[in-house]
């Protein structure tokens, strides 16, 4: 969540980016607060999540930078295992993607963790939000993705050329899509509507055809009460 931390015993809170809506909210419905033995659990959750994500990146990177480096054959592959959990050959490619979704889910961490920290502190976490915490990470990850898709394809001003495979550049901005999610989400709204930029209001358009369809057959004496048949003669 993002914006100052509210007030003990105020009647409402703000959540346009984490839980906080009081039992005075304008909606009428009534909150409860997540029981004690589920906020624990979520936060030894939380705890887990950042050990085992820091763990990873920590022995995933120099993996990373020994298979980007300058003159290395792209096909050429590494053993790397997660914390002892199974081995997998990875190319330059696999070790980036990985590399992204352990960064994005940590950002996602710092997101919820600073939500979690915060709403327990003022009391005020509530049960209705518990899905916002299990969520946090995947909804993170899932858009990191697609903006590393968009940078590597080079759909972003200057995203292409000798630097487009820079570890860093590319773990730093999966980071901020785990972090700042919102923000990533404008920015592939505002890239669809540049790439699916069309003329005119398609609904508009199709409308007005239904609408002339509809006036001709009044015209003919017929009312149609049924949608047309493109097949028909």
């Amino acid at each position: 969540m993002s914006g100052t931390v509210p007030r003990q015993g105020a009647e409402t809170a703000e959540h346009a980016d984490g839980p906080g809506v009081g039992p005075g909210a304008t909606d009428g419905a009534r909150q409860y607060h997540l029981p004690t033995a589920a906020t624990a659990a979520l936060g030894l959750l939380l705890l887990a999540e950042v050990v085992l994500l820091c763990g990873g990146l920590l022995s995933l990177w120099p993996i990373l930078l020994a298979l980007v480096a300058p003159g290395t054959d792209v096909t050429s592959t590494v053993r790397w295992s997660l914390l002892g959990l199974g081995e997998w050959a990875l190319t330059a490619d696999v070790a980036m993607l990985l590399a992204v979704i352990l960064c994005s889910a940590l950002g996602s961490f710092v997101h919820a963790a600073t939500s979690f920290a915060t709403y327990v502190g003022n009391r005020r976490l509530y049960a209705s939000w518990l899905w916002w915490y299990l969520l946090r990470a995947g909804i993170g990850v899932a858009l990191a993705l697609l903006v590393y898709l968009l940078l590597r394809g080079g759909l972003f001003a200057g995203s292409s050329g000798a630097g487009a495979t820079n570890p860093y550049g590319f773990s730093g901005i999966a980071g901020l899509c785990g972090l700042f999610s919102k923000q990533a989400t404008d920015k592939l709204r505002e890239i669809c509507d540049t790439i699916l930029s069309t003329k005119g209001d398609g609904d508009r358009d199709r409308r007005d055809k239904l609408a002339a369809v509809q006036n001709g057959g009044v015209q003919n004496g017929a009312v149609q009460n049924r949608d047309p048949d493109p097949a028909a003669p």
